[in-house]
């Protein structure tokens, strides 16, 4: 078992964990502290921007504390291990058991992107709202999304605004102002999305600010992506139902 001295060091993240379980997927429970891809993922952490220096003390995500955080994982696959596990260990497990290690490997490619990029903050962002591939993906998600929003805008200046989710329109406002009730969406995943080069404006909807929270929150609920179809039909089910 590994000895590790992580007091006063950060607490693990979603998006640090989901890396330790790909590990774990990827190469079963007898992984150790020497292996490369435990060093590996040490260094990637040590290196992030992450968590600032304060809440960092030497040992932070060193090989050991990597090798304890997996055999938290495994005990959170198998409660009769005697290791604890947190509330992020069951929750990612849950989410993400070992049948779905592709879609984890697929988020893991996406992290270590993102990780080794400066570090984007969004104060605004809801703890409700996180998806369940954490608080970093989302905070780089809002922020492309509002870049590549003047860019789908104009693309669009020579039709008319709708939103593709309710078909909400004002066509008798000043396009300006028109303009300022939409906001841009990724109809992919974030880990797809994070994996791209570029984004294309195709790859865009344009929501209504309304919709655009609403199919957050159902992204946030389910814990899995939702495309804006499915976010569509939902949304008009419940319109009809009230009716």
């Amino acid at each position: 078992m590994p000895i590790t001295d992580g007091h006063g060091n950060a607490k693990w993240t979603r998006e640090e964990s989901i890396l330790a379980l790909d590990l774990l997927y990827r190469h079963g429970r007898s992984i150790s502290e020497s292996h490369p891809d435990v060093q590996e993922l040490s260094a990637l952490l040590r290196r992030s921007t992450l968590h600032p220096p304060e809440k960092r003390q030497n040992s932070f995500r060193n090989p050991a504390g990597v090798e304890f955080k997996i055999q938290n994982l495994m005990s959170a696959i198998d409660p009769k291990r005697k290791l604890s596990a947190s509330d992020v260990d069951r929750e990612i497990t849950a989410a993400y058991p070992e049948h779905l290690r592709d879609e984890v490997a697929s988020i893991a490619r996406a992290l270590r992107v993102t990780l080794d990029l400066p570090a984007v903050q969004d104060d605004e962002i809801p703890d409700d709202e996180v998806f369940i591939e954490g608080r970093w993906l989302t905070a780089r998600h809002r922020h492309r999304d509002r870049r590549l929003r003047k860019r789908l805008l104009f693309n669009l200046r020579h039709e008319a605004l709708k939103c593709e989710m309710c078909d909400h329109s004002r066509p008798k406002l000043e396009r300006d102002l028109q303009e300022s009730l939409y906001e841009a969406h990724h109809r992919i995943p974030l880990a797809k999305a994070e994996g791209q080069r570029s984004t294309r404006v195709a790859d865009m909807a344009l929501l209504c600010a309304c919709c655009h929270r609403l199919i957050h929150k159902l992204i946030a609920h389910e814990k899995r992506w939702v495309s804006v179809a499915e976010a569509r039909a939902i949304a008009l089910g419940e319109a009809a139902a009230g009716n």
